[in-house]
């Protein structure tokens, strides 16, 4: 009896030991889990500070100098990705995992503070250069080492979870065979009983550790929604289901918080998680358990139940909903919809109220898809494109909006080295005066020879250009080049009056800093008087900043030059800025033109215009002159120059040389506007362009 009872006591010591030390290997995992959900919070944080210096970085490039705003924002972002890396660091330690990180963000910040430092100085040459050398190979190390940490961290993860399913069914087991012996061993019932309850206590504290295990790994930490990888997890079950099932649809319905950043850099990221939880509560509503949209081919029934829809934040302000199952592209249209009606109303974080919007991106699996990360990508291109049009709008993707993404990618890529390659083409525009039908000058107009597609039209690169920056070296290229050329065909067709060329000057560009110093360069450089340049720049640009605006025209004055309002009449420019612009020359737009023989209104426009820019002493350029009739009454009406295909389209610097060595400027050679454009078309036979 004795020994029975000493046998007893050692099974269930070691049976208890079994227990203890599986509830404490599951624990010590919980934990590990969790500082590896916090490391890969901290590393998606790096990659956007990393991105928002990179944005600076631009930013001061684009203005030519780095103004406090910037200047603070970076610095903040500077001790952020510090900060942030050697917390990661430490993780990593403790971890015993190899830290790529720490060494790829100082390399990162020691170039991008060269850059700034750079920037500084003025020297824009040098800050592109190690942009393009040192910048953008570290902040590709870099994101690569994020990346390579986050798979790592998740590799872990994913480890470790098994390892603790593993310790749990081992200990699981181990107390069964010890409470079986046990069971064997008690001659009474009352035993038994008890050592049922207490197997029962132990398989639901280990069925309850092995859900909170399961959960950290596919949870998100601050919303408790499904994370990434379980979305993901999800979208290929569902894009696997299409293969098999014809008729089956689903659709991601991806959510961006629109200027999220404001948030965080306003309330703190404390603040900022406090609105990502309950823009999470809010989108929880948003899925289609609430339907109740009959069928059209059964207007008395309920819509079919929706399948397993599956609502999951992916990091940061992004949130993306799986609809399983759905009829059509409407089920989305109809999420995305709900989305927008549930965040209308404010949100309330420690006593105040903000009010949000976000953009969205719908992709339906109508388009036919092999992996899940090509749906990813499609509602990626629409969330995008639907921020582009504005905040607090839907898109839906299909194959011509991906197209058109990858087209525009390529061109992007393209146009960087356009310039380069020797690309970039200037056309020449003739303007002559209505006075005397003699030519006058040019306006220089930027062309791409792009290999494999011809000759661009440039309202398919210029917006490319302008959002992406270029159109900056773009601008000075074509001022540099347009004032080299015009100086050499004064040189070899020498004339009293000497002829002009006019530029466009883009918004990005006449907020350059040392804008006037660098036209002040170019002239230098290349000779040319002037009074043969003329600055054009459109009323938007005059408008961003009045007072800004009225000093750099007065200082390109001083050198000499003319200053032109292009486009005039078509913008929201008011009068009283008008009168206090110190310019030279009004351009009326072809829109009024074109009118003027249809409709009195048109004319009127015209004539009041025409007066304005004669009581402010300035001349007028009439663009888009297409008939005689035209030319004729803007002559009646007082304007003193035009130009547009009656005359001439834009053309190439061979046919100019053409033109000029007929002697259009000959006083001889002046006559009416029928004779001038027969003289143009006569000198320019082969011409063909873009215009």
């Amino acid at each position: 009896m004795t020994q029975h009872r000493i046998q007893l006591g050692l099974i269930s010591a070691a049976a208890f030991l079994i227990t203890v030390v599986g509830i404490i290997a599951m624990v010590g995992v919980n934990q590990a889990n969790k500082r590896r959900h916090e490391t890969e919070t901290l590393l998606y944080q790096l990659q956007a500070d990393a991105q928002g210096l990179n944005a600076n970085e631009w930013e001061a490039i684009a203005r030519l100098e780095i103004d406090p705003d910037v200047q603070e924002s970076s610095e903040n972002f500077l001790n952020e990705i510090l900060k942030k890396a050697q917390i990661i660091h430490t993780m990593q330690d403790r971890d015993g995992l190899v830290d790529q990180v720490q060494p790829a963000a100082s390399a990162y910040i020691s170039a991008m503070q060269q850059e700034f430092a750079y920037i500084s100085h003025a020297q824009l040459a040098e800050a592109r250069e190690l942009d393009k050398r040192l910048v953008d190979p570290d902040f590709s190390n870099l994101d690569q080492a994020i990346r390579e940490a986050i798979s790592q961290f998740e590799a872990e993860s994913q480890h470790s979870s098994r390892m603790a399913l593993f310790s749990s069914i081992g200990t699981l087991l181990g107390c069964l065979a010890a409470i079986l012996f046990l069971t064997f061993r008690f001659e009474r019932g009352r035993n038994l009983q008890k050592n049922n309850v207490r197997l029962q206590e132990l398989v639901t504290q280990l069925s309850q550790s092995q859900g909170q295990l399961s959960h950290l790994a596919y949870h998100d930490s601050l919303t408790q929604l499904a994370n990434r990888a379980l979305f993901m997890d999800h979208l290929t079950q569902c894009v696997n289901r299409t293969k098999r099932h014809q008729d089956y649809k689903f659709a991601v319905v991806l959510i961006d918080v629109d200027h999220f950043k404001t948030v965080n850099d306003t309330l703190g990221h404390s603040g900022g998680d406090q609105l990502i939880v309950q823009i999470a509560e809010r989108l929880n509503g948003s899925i289609r358990r609430y339907d109740i949209v009959p069928l059209p081919t059964e207007p008395t029934g309920p819509v079919r139940q929706a399948g397993n829809d599956i609502l999951a934040r992916l990091g940061g302000d992004t949130f993306a909903i799986l609809l399983d199952d759905i009829r059509d592209a409407s089920d989305g249209v109809r999420v995305a919809e709900r989305i927008q009606q549930n965040l209308v109303a404010p949100f309330s974080i420690d006593r105040r109220q903000l009010q949000i919007t976000v953009s969205i991106g719908i992709a339906v699996s109508a388009t036919n898809y092999s992996v899940a990360e090509d749906v990813w990508r499609d509602a990626d291109t629409a969330m995008y494109r639907a921020r582009a049009g504005g905040d607090s709008r839907y898109q839906m993707c299909d194959l011509t909006m991906h197209a058109a993404a990858v087209s525009r990618l390529k061109l992007e890529s393209d146009l960087r080295q356009a310039a380069s390659r020797g690309e970039l083409l200037i056309h020449y525009q003739p303007i002559v005066s209505l006075r005397n039908g003699c030519l006058v000058g040019f306006e220089a107009l930027i062309r791409w020879q792009r290999p494999g597609f011809g000759l661009v039209p440039p309202l398919e690169f210029i917006p490319v250009a302008e959002e992406t920056g270029l159109i900056v070296p773009i601008g000075s290229w074509v001022l540099r080049e347009a004032c080299s050329q015009m100086r050499a065909w004064q040189l070899l067709f020498p004339s009293e009056p000497a002829l002009t060329i006019a530029v466009n000057f883009s918004a990005k560009q006449f907020i350059q800093p040392n804008l006037v110093e660098q036209v002040k360069q170019v002239l230098v450089e290349t000779q040319l008087d002037p009074g043969s340049l003329k600055i054009e720049f459109t009323e938007s640009v005059a408008m961003q900043d009045a007072e800004r605006t009225t000093r750099i025209l007065g200082e390109l004055k001083t050198l000499g030059l003319d200053t032109s309002i292009d486009d005039f009449g078509t913008g929201y420019s008011s009068l009283s800025y008008l009168i206090r612009l110190p310019l030279d020359i009004l351009k009326l737009d072809r829109s009024f033109v074109s009118r003027m023989d249809k409709n009195k209104e048109s004319r009127q426009i015209v004539h009041t215009i025409l007066s304005l820019a004669d009581n402010l002493g300035m001349d007028v350029v009439a663009e888009g002159i297409e008939t005689v009739e035209q030319a004729d009454e803007l002559k009646s009406l007082g304007c003193q120059y035009a130009q547009g295909y009656f005359f001439s389209k834009p053309i190439n610097k061979g046919s100019v040389e053409a033109l000029l060595k007929s002697s259009m400027r000959g006083a001889d050679k002046c006559g009416t506007m029928t004779e001038l454009s027969t003289r143009f078309r006569a000198a320019q036979p082969a011409l063909t362009s873009i215009s």
